[in-house]
């Protein structure tokens, strides 16, 4: 791989001691972070698009006048030769999100969707408002998804499970064999929707997935996104595979459609084996960064397998995060139920050597 990256010093040196002086606008690659912030905040993978995917889009720009109906049909066709399925078992979409919802108005207002208590949930507040209801079932003590509980709550009333896995915001990854016999279980009364965001992040992206379930004709929709191990968050292409009447139906719930300069980058990257094994390299070295942070300050972070970082700092975690921002290093926190636990997402490695010395100091001044 050709990207190279050495502004780890020179990052290093701007901040020195005075960690709290602002960011130069410039210093830093991230389009969507306000001028002089380092963005750790919405899970984006600074690394991509990959060249490929750049150059692919630059040249699609030229085709931006028509519809782009070809080049969906040569992505699908793509993806579902990666996964030994068929056109028809497959979903496009703006962004996974976009189809998220369209399965949850498709699904989801028959009965209640049943979810985890803390999850990802950006999908859940349109769903809302077109009649979705949802139950919760709570996380175990350690924060992971309890299939067990979750098995138990499915009812004549749950029309619709929904589960992230590796979860958003814990980073927390279930045993994929374990996930399988709850699939099968489920499924024989509902529908299950296991969304794989993180998928390629995981240490055995084809032990954790459930497409293999697919092929048995189960009840499960798998949805993936190029916004994150591909870095096109902007870009806005998802997907979703299933069974080919389930297909049609979230198909028919879809409103929107990818943009030809999207399809294009998505086409050229998916299966750039050398980009993708970059940005896990690049990724796993951020998020060992974060972690040896958060311990070297006696925090225990949550064991994550995805681009962000979940853990109990022992402080009020909105005012943590105000402090951080104030440094010019924006990350999240203030969950509900867990008042004092934050998620950092990777950004450069260089940032995340900023963020680094910021949490440091910060943390050092601000008591729990």
């Amino acid at each position: 791989m050709s990207i190279q990256f050495s502004r780890r010093d020179l990052v290093r040196g701007m901040v020195g001691t005075a960690v709290g002086l602002a960011l130069a606008p410039t210093a830093f690659s991230q389009v969507g972070a306000p001028p002089g912030k380092i963005a750790l905040r919405y899970n984006e993978n600074p690394y991509g698009p990959s060249p490929a995917a750049r150059k692919a889009a630059y040249e699609a720009v030229d085709q931006g006048a028509y519809y782009a109906d070809t080049i969906q049909e040569n992505l699908l066709r793509t993806i579902a030769d990666k996964h030994d399925l068929t056109l028809d078992n497959m979903v496009l979409s703006s962004g996974s999100n976009e189809a998220l919802q369209a399965a949850h108005v498709a699904f989801g207002r028959k009965g209640h969707v049943l979810m985890p208590s803390l999850t990802y949930t950006d999908h859940i507040p349109y769903s809302k408002t077109m009649g979705v209801k949802i139950k919760t079932v709570p996380l175990r003590p350690d924060l992971s998804i309890d299939l067990g509980a979750m098995a138990e709550a499915v009812d004549d009333d749950v029309s619709l499970v929904y589960i992230c896995n590796p979860n958003n915001p814990t980073g927390l990854t279930l045993d994929g064999d374990e996930l399988r016999e709850f699939c099968r279980t489920v499924g024989q009364q509902t529908i299950v929707i296991i969304d794989e965001a993180y998928n390629e992040l995981t240490k055995d992206p084809r032990y954790t997935s459930m497409v293999d379930l697919i092929h048995d004709n189960e009840n499960i929709i798998v949805f993936r996104t190029f916004s994150k191990i591909f870095g096109m968050a902007g870009m806005r292409v998802g997907y979703a595979m299933t069974r080919p009447e389930l297909a049609r139906t979230i198909a028919r719930h879809v409103m929107s459609w990818p943009n030809v300069a999207g399809l294009a980058a998505a086409l050229a990257s998916i299966n750039d084996d050398e980009f993708i094994r970059f940005s896990r390299g690049k990724i796993f070295e951020g998020r060992s960064m974060v972690n040896e942070t958060f311990r070297r300050n006696g925090i225990e972070p949550l064991p994550s397998q995805t681009n962000f970082v979940f853990a109990d700092i022992g402080r009020n975690a909105a005012e943590f995060r105000q402090r951080m921002a104030e440094r010019n290093v924006l990350i999240r926190g203030n969950y509900d139920a867990l008042p004092s636990h934050v998620r950092v997402s990777m950004g450069l490695v260089e940032e995340v050597a900023v963020f680094q010395d910021v949490f440091d100091e910060v943390f050092a001044s601000y008591g729990g």
